[in-house]
């Protein structure tokens, strides 16, 4: 398999293992999304996959960011209050899997989605934030 093919299953496979696995923010807490975004080189090449999930009654975003090609550090499950600020310096970055650590099949999802749910279900609902854990 070449890398470019390896690279387009891994992407997929993030998008839609992720938006599965995290409908419960829609579902169950109110989110709007996801909305996904590519970041990419000015060679076309997709270096980063984004899904942003937006709750505006609790003053919260959910962004689940997959970064892969050449030298980026993986996945992120990242927390922004927007009233306070969307920068990425101001992102509370509750997991992330390395890069190195993923595989095709994006099967770590499955324990990140968990993970989220229930370690940072009072952030989700808008209750508390991260500092305060």
């Amino acid at each position: 398999m070449s890398t470019d093919t390896s690279h387009e299953i891994r992407r997929r496979g993030f998008v839609q293992q992720a938006t599965v696995l995290f409908s419960f923010l829609c579902e169950e807490f109110g989110y709007s999304g996801p909305i996904h975004s590519v970041h990419q080189q000015p060679n076309g090449v997709v270096i980063a996959d984004n899904l942003q999930y937006d709750n505006e009654d609790i003053d919260r975003r959910v962004i689940l960011q997959n970064a892969y090609h050449p030298v980026d550090y993986g996945f992120e499950l990242q927390f922004y209050r927007p009233s306070v600020s969307t920068r990425n310096a101001d992102r509370f970055v509750a997991h992330y899997v390395l890069k190195e650590e993923q595989d095709v099949q994006q099967t770590y999802l499955l324990g990140v989605a968990a993970l989220a749910r229930e370690r940072y279900r009072r952030v989700i609902n808008g209750e508390e934030w991260p500092h305060s854990i």
